[in-house]
């Protein structure tokens, strides 16, 4: 009799059963655009319609993939507008992420080109503008520690991404895996961001095949459709004036025509919404909660057609109470206990290299933040295009998969430098240069590199550098190099000093050296070194207004120090940098009847510092440098001149054995230029500074010093500091200066 009652319920309830079909949300791609979903979904919920399926593009594979976690429309919002998309185009770790060495490639190289040379000298070039870096981190923070899935039905909405094979141009439906690399591949726009590879194919951004997946609704078992259409329209003739917006509108042909052959799969009963999105581009993230507004208006224009698919109030209470256990089981958390750590991918680098710039160990819990800090040391080590990880549970053990993908476009590298300051009367200084990066020379990260530098001052250079160890504590380096430099040198007939700078008169020498040296060093830290070293010089000094040159040479063991926590070098907020080297080395001079040989120290002092408050901030800085082996002229003379260093004169129009200058630099952040991937901030300043240059120790003093100031205006541009300043300083000393370039070198 209970079985007879229990059959007779449920062929009563049948008909009840029958009329709640399976509600599909079917959400396309767009960019910032993509918000207006999350107001569709905020509708859908006060209205009690529940949604059973939901499958997305690009941005909508996101909202589409937080809304199968579990999350609801507030929820939805908040992780939106709370995330820095402009981010996700940002790749480029900060200074002061880097390894120390790196940050004085970076300062004196800094037109990063990403020019890769293969291994049979051809040039290549990186697979996008981005490589995907920063858009994995944000989204792996947005799905926190969640473990790779079997079956994305396993979440508490079933869910499908889809992708573009770039191979084949064909869409690809994500349905497992790791959730925030499905949501990578299907956002990836091709030719700005790098494809994500993903189970042997090469994903992409999947708009242009398939941007609105209603078919693939359908193959889930969807009996209604409601479908989210946020595609760019076709633009007009006027606005067709460039070969960008010629561009733009292929791809709009090109995602309107799949878009409108999966609407050609809606029924009757099915629901379209479009959004009015119009003036809203793919990258105004700032105007996203507009975005969210509209695409509230869109629903509620709907609801006729909308309202019928409600739910009473206790049947939608039952249907949220069964995501939220689903969303319970999923085990989401911003913490996990790790059991193994594994590391694949293809990299020249050895695993205890990898392992110990993770620095994460297994038997421990970490939190998100510590597995992404670990993630950004090994990128840090530029050697990959991505770095990626996953955790997943096998045999009952929790196990983080860290991927390493090496850069394809290299292992040889070549970045540019042009340097310009211009006085705007009798003096342009100049410098172009490139460096070439031999990475990978051995499994610890050796590298080579080549540099060539002409202009105003010359350089050319050969270094070879290998850490000794995996956890790069130890390091050996070895560098040749031919200089050819201007010094200027003040002399009063008859004495030794030139307190009076207007009777001075000037000689210009030209330094033509080959230099030598081998070092062993320890890293104390990422960003503070010490080296212990020997180096040789030989060369000539010729004398551009007199007749006669000198023979020099010079030999001998040196110690140095060096900390940069600097986050810019040019405009520093935080941080700070020093570098302290002594050398004692045996100087011969001979020549013009001079057969000088003197031993001495040789010291080098640079330190700057910064002190921040929100756009103010007041740099502090310290050079010092001499030599106790006096000889007629110094074999290692030191500079001064230009913007910040005595501004008002020439760059390095000062010269002599002995050098020092103090002085503070104030800058404001005036307005900054967020370009969405990269910003170039404009500053106003000025600086005082006091300082100067002399031919031997007893001259050294306060009193012996110039003053100087400046006022500037300055642009941090991605290509090097740009400055349009006027100097003034003692000895009736003035100068506009036009300076493009690296200014401060440590």
């Amino acid at each position: 009799m209970r079985l007879l009652a229990l059959l007779l319920t449920l062929l009563l309830s049948w008909p009840v059963l029958a009329e709640r079909p399976r509600v599909a949300l079917v959400l396309s791609g767009g960019g910032a655009k993509g918000a207006a979903h999350v107001g569709v979904i905020r509708v859908l919920e006060q209205q009690r319609i529940p949604v059973d399926i939901v499958t997305g593009t690009s941005m909508g594979a996101y909202v589409a993939g937080m809304y199968a976690l579990g999350l609801d429309a507030g929820e939805l919002e908040r992780q939106l507008l709370a995330l820095d998309w402009n981010q996700g185009y940002q790749d480029k770790v900060g200074r002061d992420e880097l390894s120390l060495r790196r940050k004085r490639q970076n300062d004196e190289f800094l037109l990063r080109t990403d020019i890769g040379i293969d291994e049979q000298w051809r040039l290549s070039l990186p697979g996008g503008f981005f490589q995907g870096q920063a858009l994995g981190a944000l989204l792996r923070r947005s799905t926190l520690t969640i473990p790779r899935l079997k079956n994305f039905d396993h979440l508490p909405i079933p869910y499908r991404a889809v992708a573009t094979d770039m191979e084949t141009m064909t869409p690809v439906v994500l349905s497992r895996g790791h959730l925030a690399t499905a949501m990578q591949a299907s956002m990836s726009v091709p030719g700005v961001l790098q494809p994500v590879t993903l189970n042997g194919k090469l994903l992409a951004d999947g708009g242009v095949v398939n941007n609105l997946p209603v078919d693939v609704a359908r193959e889930l078992g969807a009996g209604v459709v409601i479908a989210v259409d946020i595609g760019d329209a076709m633009l007009p003739r006027e606005q067709l004036d460039s070969a960008l917006a010629m561009i733009t509108q292929l791809t709009n042909y090109l995602t309107r025509a799949g878009t409108e052959r999966q609407k050609a799969l809606l029924a009757d009963d099915d629901v379209l919404l479009t959004p009015n999105i119009a003036g809203i581009g793919v990258g105004d993230f700032n105007r996203m909660p507009e975005a969210i507004a509209r695409g509230e208006a869109a629903a509620t224009q709907m609801l006729p057609q909308l309202q019928r698919l409600a739910l009473s109030e206790r049947d939608y209470a039952d249907y949220r109470n069964r995501k939220l256990d689903r969303r319970a089981r999923l085990q989401r958390s911003d913490a996990v206990f790790l059991d193994r750590v594994e590391v694949e991918g293809n990299t020249s680098l050895s695993e205890a290299v990898i392992r110990d710039a993770l620095g994460l160990n297994p038997g421990q819990f970490h939190h998100t933040e510590e597995l992404e800090r670990g993630v950004r040391r090994l990128y840090a080590l530029d050697a990959f295009e991505q770095v990626s990880y996953r955790i997943e549970e096998r045999d009952d053990e929790q196990v983080l998969t860290v991927h390493t993908r090496e850069k394809g476009w290299g292992p040889g590298f070549v970045d540019l430098k042009f340097a310009l300051e211009d006085d705007f009367s009798s003096r342009t200084s100049y410098e172009i240069g490139a460096q070439f990066r031999r990475t990978h020379i051995n499994m610890l990260g050796g590298e080579w590199l080549a540099e060539v530098t002409l202009g105003s001052n010359k350089l050319l250079a050969s270094e070879f550098y290998t850490p000794l160890d995996t956890d790069y504590d130890f390091f050996w380096k070895a560098r040749g190099e031919y200089e050819k430099r201007r010094r200027t040198f003040f002399v009063e007939p008859g004495e030794d000093s030139y307190r009076q700078f207007g009777r001075l008169t000037t000689l210009d020498f030209d330094y033509a050296t080959w230099r030598a040296l081998s070092e062993l060093g320890y890293n104390l830290n990422p960003w503070s070194e010490l080296a212990l070293g020997v180096q040789g010089l030989t060369g000539s000094i010729e004398a551009r207004n007199l007749d006669g040159s000198l023979d020099v040479a010079s030999v001998g063991p040196y110690l140095r120090f060096t900390h940069d926590t600097l986050d810019n070098v040019f405009f520093p907020t935080r941080g700070e940098a020093a570098e302290l080297t002594l050398g004692y080395y045996r100087n011969r001079l001979d020549g013009q009847g001079s057969n000088e040989n003197v031993a001495g120290l040789d010291y080098e002092l640079d330190w700057l510092r910064p002190w921040n408050a929100g756009r103010h901030t007041l740099v502090g800085k310290l050079v010092l440098g001499g030599s106790t082996a006096e000889q007629p002229l110094p074999v290692f003379a030191r500079s001064l001149g230009g913007l910040f260093n005595l501004s008002g004169y020439q760059s390095e129009q000062l010269s002599g054995r002995y050098s020092g200058l103090a002085g503070v630099l104030y800058h404001y952040r005036w307005f900054d230029n967020d370009f969405g991937a990269f910003r170039s901030p404009v500053y106003l300043g000025g600086s005082l500074e006091r300082g100067g240059v002399w031919n031997s120790g007893a001259e050294v003093g306060w009193e012996e010093s110039l003053t100087a100031g400046s006022i500037f205006v300055g642009v941090d541009t991605n290509w090097g500091p740009l400055y349009l300043a006027f100097g003034q300083a003692e000895g009736d000393k003035s100068s506009v200066y036009l300076y493009f370039g690296n200014l401060f070198s440590f």
